[in-house]
């Protein structure tokens, strides 16, 4: 029923509205004349200064004219009435989702003589009622980056902190708002969010083809949605009238690099190496008609990992002496794209865009004690088509189609470096033989489909609009056959035929691992943008999502898997609020409030299907005992004779199991201190309801306590049928508190963005199904107090600075301007608090062998009571350009990250022993074990046109 309505509105009326703010800007103001008196029924217009785009308009009786859903670029307002002299303002420039506010003045006069103002943006956007930054072409261009990863720019944002990733993933342990993980990553408006676990990027992108990275981190309009965290929405590039672009080399070798914090002294250090070679041009096909933009780039990565197995040991084994080398781990993706701007009529512009993506890692998942022969190749492939319709319908209505077609296959191939037959591991020695993650391919599909109607009536425009998304998933789990052995001297034996049941253990995956799974995201929404004074804008609205989870087993041997509960009830109420004090408006207040739904993590259905007592695949496993154990190096074919299906783990969903989402609150306000610079204090607060956790249900109390208060479970069941049951439930709840101080500067010389940020992210929920926490656990099935401490994403302070400054100097002398001239400085700088860790024990405290003994902490301790090391980065990029001819520039650059060679622990061993009782006998060493790459410095050259 829900989606016919959905199709009703769409085709009775077009009222849907998705986002249009998400790649589109809007022009407004207020016409007066020289006594301060309101001018109605005033011509203006607007000119795309870029591509010739036009739209014309009126003022009402208020003076007030809007338009909406406008092509980025920089445009001209022209206002005009009977009696008064022309006015023609320049320098409007519109950025994703951004609202010029250009207020003009008409003096009396004759029509023929224009008045040329300028009317730069001011700063801090009064007009603007969300929370975010917009990284405008200039930073993306020319900030450093030596990983060439565009979504390490996501820790730019005030209330976001995490680690930057040094491949094309994305970066890691994220705080968003006091939410782990929790991105709507979006690419020209649609989704770019792969639907599995929270926090994964769909598709890569290369900042080569991006014009703009709008990221709203709070307080944003019923139109966007699917998320409790930030918005990370990366705008792609147009041509333009002029023909436009540039192509570059940058590379980088290992003499430049210093070495890894944590390698040994006897470990050669990785190469390091980076080469990076991009290209893209735009410009018209036909002028103020048709335009195009292309674009390519190829980077081979680097990303080799040592390995930590004796070389005598290698040789014992009788394995290629290469083995004890670094792993040649080299990453190397290629990005392809194209789009064609179309300017149809005055009244149709349409955009059409695709971008593939390619990429084989090869040596994928070895190091340390894992050698060549159980890698693999990670095989990797994106296509995308997207498309824009904006119809102007009549003087005060904008309708907006768009449709996106994205493709992601992601495989763990087995190739010739790959070793065959079982795996093999010698505990603590050494891991090699074939891989275990061999087989795995995961498949994504989300045709998206979304309309949108904007309608202006005087002070008031209103937006009404909805999404269509279907996710179609393929998952095929890896298989695999895997030996392990105690000790060199038994595998020897087994080796040799002389003892080949020496092993410890034998397990091998049988069945279908296979599973084909579909969704349907879909919402609707309406919101009213009302200029009630020239300096006060209101934003409110509703917005409903529904989530179509995939389809239960019905014949589930567990009964509450047979179903799974949609959950009906997702209906986000928001306000915004924005306030210019003072005539010249350069303070703003902005105050927001609202609900905001986070979209269900799929693979929480998945797991629930394949575990769910009746398994379609499931692990074969042995000692060296039994009736059907295998001789060394045998693998089963089938499962074997003799061999009893075990008792099941059961993975489930709760039968009132619903949609996270959050109260969020927040005020800020902004004052232009000086001509294009702005401070800016706010603070917010976020309440997350519904968090997903799951616990083991099928325990049975001994009756016995440990002192703290856990209980201690025994080997009995409560569903004698199966064994653990682990039981997803929307029960984990969090508070983030966050304050905020910022500094902004955009000039032609100095564009800056400074914030720091303290917050207490506070909550109870120890996730699975989330990039960086994928196996946790609650430390006690029946009190989840127990588990309420600091997140383990708290970071209580965070400074960021982000700024590119290009002087420019007057002198009479050619010779010496030149000299003197055409140099860049751009830094990226953080400095953030530790990560948080929690203590471990070495052995299991309450009998649930689902809680491993890493995860049961010692008697009397709390969850993340240990802060590691600060983190310090400071990455940094020197250039210096030559111009050619007018329009043509040779440029030299330099940079580097963690320009400082500061440590960076990200990794800590927390393990502490304790005794049978819980009580702690040794504290953790705290060795660090993990840290962000050392130093590294690469070169290049750039041509641009």
């Amino acid at each position: 029923m829900f989606f016919r309505v959905f199709m009703l509105l769409a085709l009775s009326s077009a009222a849907m509205w998705a986002q249009s703010a998400a790649i589109n800007g809007q022009i407004e103001g207020t016409i007066t004349d020289a006594s301060g008196a309101v001018v109605s029924n005033g011509q203006v217009d607007i000119v795309n200064l870029d591509n010739g785009f036009k739209r014309a308009g009126i003022t009402d009786s208020s003076g007030f004219y809007r338009f909406v859903t406008l092509p980025l670029g920089n445009y001209e307002v022209n206002a005009r009435s009977a009696g008064f002299r022309d006015v023609k303002a320049k320098g409007v420039t519109l950025t994703a989702g951004s609202t010029a506010v250009v207020n003009l003045t008409l003096t009396v006069g004759a029509a023929s003589t224009v008045v040329e103002v300028s009317a730069a943006g001011s700063v801090i956007e009064p007009g603007r009622t969300d929370l975010g930054y917009t990284l405008g072409t200039r930073a993306i261009t020319n900030l450093p980056l030596v990983t060439r990863n565009t979504y390490n720019f996501i820790l730019v944002q005030p209330n976001v902190s995490g680690h930057p990733q040094n491949s094309f993933g994305v970066p890691r342990k994220i705080n968003a708002n006091g939410f782990a993980d929790r991105i709507n990553y979006q690419l020209d408006g649609s989704n770019n969010t792969q639907s599995d676990r929270a926090g994964i990027r769909l598709m890569p992108i290369s900042n080569t083809f991006l014009a703009e990275i709008q990221q709203v981190n709070n307080g944003f309009s019923p139109e966007f949605g699917n998320t409790v965290g930030t918005v990370f929405n990366a705008v792609t590039k147009s041509g333009a009238n002029d023909l436009h672009g540039e192509g570059a080399y940058i590379f980088r070798r290992a003499p430049l690099n210093a070495r890894p914090t944590l390698l040994t002294a006897a470990t050669a250090k990785p190469k390091g190496f980076l080469d990076s070679m991009y290209i893209n041009t735009g410009g018209a096909i036909k002028k103020d008609k048709v335009f195009f933009f292309g674009a390519f780039e190829h980077v081979r990565n680097d990303l080799s990992t040592p390995i930590t197995v004796p070389a005598a040991t290698i040789a014992t084994l009788g394995l290629p002496a290469r083995y004890a080398d670094v792993l040649p781990t080299v990453e190397q993706p290629y990005f392809y794209f194209a789009r064609v701007d179309w300017l149809i009529s005055s009244k149709h512009q349409m955009f059409v865009r695709y971008n593939h993506f390619r990429n084989e890692q090869p040596y994928n998942g070895g190091g340390g004690q894992t050698v060549e022969s159980r890698t693999i190749l990670f095989w990797d492939r994106v296509h995308a088509v997207g498309a824009q319709l904006v119809s102007t319908l009549n003087s005060s209505t904008v309708n907006e189609f768009r449709f996106q077609l994205p493709y992601r296959s992601q495989q763990n191939r087995q190739a010739e470096f790959s070793g065959k037959g079982p795996a093999i591991t010698i505990s603590g020695l050494i891991n090699f033989g074939a891989p275990t993650v061999a087989g795995f391919n995961f498949t994504e599909k989300m045709p998206e489909f979304a309309d949108n109607i904007s309608h202006n009536r005087g002070t008031h425009s209103y937006k009404f609009g909805g999404t269509i998304r279907r996710i179609n998933d393929n998952n095929i789990q890896a298989t695999a056959a895997t030996y392990t052995f105690a000790s060199l001297a038994t595998y020897q034996a087994a080796l040799s035929g002389a003892n080949p049941k020496g092993y410890n253990s034998f397990a091998q995956t049988v069945g279908e691992p296979a599973l084909i799974y579909n969704s349907l995201f879909s919402s609707v929404y309406a919101q009213d943008t009302w200029k009630a004074r020239p300096n006060l804008t209101l934003v409110y609205g509703l917005r409903y999502d529904r989530y179509r989870i995939p389809q239960a087993d019905a014949k589930s041997p567990y009964e509450p898997s047979r179903t799974f509960r949609i959950d009906n009830n997702n209906f986000a109420p928001r306000f915004g609020l924005s306030y210019a004090l003072g005539k010249e408006q350069k303070t703003v207040i902005r105050l927001n409030g609202g609900l905001f739904y986070d979209p269900p993590q799929i693979d929480v259905y998945r797991r629930a299907i394949l575990s769910n007592g009746d398994p379609r695949f499931f692990n074969v496993s042995t000692g060296p005992t039994t009736s059907f154990a295998p001789s060394f190096p045998n693998v089963f074919s089938g499962i074997p004779t003799g061999f009893a299906v075990p008792t099941q783990d059961i993975i489930a969903v709760s039968k009132d199991f619903r949609t996270l989402y959050s109260g969020n609150a927040n005020i800020q306000i902004s004052h232009e201190i000086v001509r294009n610079t702005a401070l800016t204090l706010g603070y917010m607060f976020t309440k997350g309801t519904g968090l997903p956790v799951y616990r083991n249900i099928n325990l049975i109390p001994t009756g016995n306590k440990l002192a703290d208060g856990r209980s201690i479970f025994g080997a009995g069941r409560i569903d004698t049928r199966f064994n653990n049951i682990s039981l997803a439930e929307a029960t984990g709840n969090s508070n983030y508190n966050g304050m905020n101080v910022g500094l902004t500067r955009r000039s032609t010389q100095w564009e800056m963005f400074t914030t720091y940020t303290w917050a207490h992210s506070i909550d109870d929920a120890p996730e699975q199904n989330n990039l960086d926490s994928g196996g946790l656990l609650p430390q006690d099935t029946y009190n989840r107090s127990a588990d309420r401490a600091s997140s383990f994403i708290d970071r209580r302070h965070v400074l960021v600075v982000s700024g590119v400054l290009t002087p420019t100097f007057s002198t009479k002398s050619g010779g010496l301007g030149q000299l003197i001239n055409h140099h860049q400085i751009s830094v990226l700088y953080s400095a953030r608090s530790g990560d948080m860790f929690s203590v471990g024990s070495n052995r299991v405290l309450n009998g649930d062998q689902l809680v491993p003994a890493a995860q049961q902490r010692p008697l009397f301790v709390g969850r993340n009571t240990i802060r590691g090391p600060k983190i310090n980065h400071l990455d940094i990029r020197y250039s210096r350009s030559f111009p050619i001819k007018e329009r043509v520039k040779i440029e030299f650059l330099a940079e580097s990250s963690n320009f400082l060679n500061s440590s960076n622990i990200t990794g800590l061993n927390t393990i502490a022993q304790v005794d049978t009782l819980g009580a702690i006998t040794t504290q953790p060493n705290l060795l660090r074990t993990a840290a962000l790459p050392p130093r590294q410095i690469q070169f290049g050259v750039r041509v641009r046109y």
